[in-house]
């Protein structure tokens, strides 16, 4: 799969997942979309701890997807539920992520095998019963802007900085910026984990098994060429009526765009 695909096939997710939180709610008003992907999806940067050491690409990318999945499953998802008590029933409230490896330079579309400043880029989608849970444990962290720079949240993890978006363009931009070091993440050497969406794959988490089943998995190559190409066409055909009242004009032309990128 090209970036391109990728990046359609992490946005449609995202877009799938605020479907199906606001589908089994109290308010099942598919029309309040766009509103509820900006009112709770934040884009992501996260920091490993490196004290200064170098890293080969491959083992950089392991470290960052065990790091990101432990910070994910023993504090992100914690500080979303009551109480931070997770039980069988609740865990379908803990918050989508999707994370790409990134390194210095890559803006510059710079590239090593080796680096001492691994991280990674993202988009966090929580459910909107669980925000303000997240939002009340790191409320000393809060940005005058709305976001979050959080010091130190596990030993492997420096730093966790989320911003808010204005629209699903944002969200749509950020992933393609997340994704610019992927394409160079092409062989056995260098490609360990360059993205992944966490939690994985579940029955505590059944949002999963709403997707086709070559979607259910967060594994760099779970998601086929044309598993993408589908979805994308999948959206295109949804009638418009169903998903462009929103009262917010600029995100709602973002979300006519979206459709089309496959």
């Amino acid at each position: 799969m090209t970036s391109k695909h990728i990046h359609a096939w992490a946005l449609h997710t995202i877009i799938d997942k605020a479907e199906y939180d606001i589908k089994g709610s109290t308010n099942p008003d598919i029309h309040r979309l766009d509103d509820y992907i900006i009112d709770n999806a934040f884009i992501a940067t996260v920091q490993l701890r490196n004290y200064g050491a170098s890293y080969h690409i491959w083992d950089a990318q392991r470290r960052f997807d065990i790091e990101f999945g432990k910070y994910h499953a023993s504090e992100l998802r914690k500080q979303c539920l009551a109480k931070c008590k997770v039980t069988r029933r609740n865990k379908k409230l803990q918050p989508l992520a999707f994370m790409a490896f990134d390194i210095e330079g890559s803006r510059q579309n710079g590239f090593s095998t080796v680096t001492t400043n691994p991280h990674g880029h993202g988009i966090v989608l929580f459910h909107e019963r669980a925000l303000t849970n997240f939002k009340n444990a790191n409320s000393a962290f809060r940005t005058l802007e709305g976001g979050y720079i959080i010091p130190n949240p596990t030993p492997g993890i420096s730093l966790i900085d989320l911003k808010p978006v204005d629209s699903l363009g944002d969200v749509s931009s950020y992933l393609a910026y997340s994704l610019k070091l992927e394409g160079k993440l092409q062989n056995g050497d260098t490609n360990y984990a360059p993205y992944n969406f966490y939690p994985t794959s579940s029955v505590d988490f059944p949002f999963w098994q709403s997707l086709p089943l070559s979607r259910r998995h967060h594994h760099t190559h779970s998601s086929p060429h044309k598993e993408a190409t589908n979805e994308g066409k999948r959206l295109r055909t949804l009638h418009s009526e169903d998903r462009h009242q929103s009262r917010r004009h600029r995100s709602r032309r973002d979300l006519s765009e979206a459709r089309h990128i496959c």
